[in-house]
């Protein structure tokens, strides 16, 4: 499935408006390829249809949290998100071990590695959101406040 216009908008307004560092690649270690750090629809490895990245609802974003200057600026992503959560109406945020729901209540998050998020945050809508949206200036104008130094 492509992905819905609160995927498409929310990885222009990051690439246009965010820190510089997410219009980079990043190497992937299983792919030993370079690989963009926002990325939004599944690819083909990703088989699950109720997946929200083969739903084209999700965005992930790729900062590892082992890498002070990526972990410090995630966690300013994520602050940036929780702040504008009413207008951006997203279901979940998850990184770090940690997750926050639609009401900005903080969970911790387990599981294996993967499911820690320790290498990306990841950011979803519920379907009925995700195709509209009205959070654009809201977002652009949280993500100017940060010094993304």
């Amino acid at each position: 499935m492509p992905a819905t216009l609160a995927v498409k908008k929310g990885i222009t307004i990051l690439r246009e408006h965010g820190p510089p560092i997410l219009n980079t690649t990043y190497k992937d270690a299983g792919a030993k390829i370079n690989l963009p750090r926002l990325q939004g629809p599944a690819g083909s490895h990703k088989t699950d249809s109720n997946d929200p990245h083969i739903q084209g609802r999700a965005i992930d974003i790729i900062l590892f949290a082992n890498i002070e200057n990526e972990r410090r600026c995630a966690d300013q992503i994520v602050d940036v998100f929780l702040t504008v959560r009413e207008k951006m109406k997203w279901l979940a945020v998850i990184y770090n071990k940690r997750q926050w729901n639609w009401a900005g209540q903080e969970f911790p998050r387990g599981g294996d590695i993967i499911n820690q998020h320790v290498t990306h945050i990841h950011i979803e809508w519920a379907m009925a959101f995700a195709g509209s949206v009205t959070w654009e200036q809201a977002l652009i104008d949280e993500l100017k406040t940060r010094n993304w130094g």
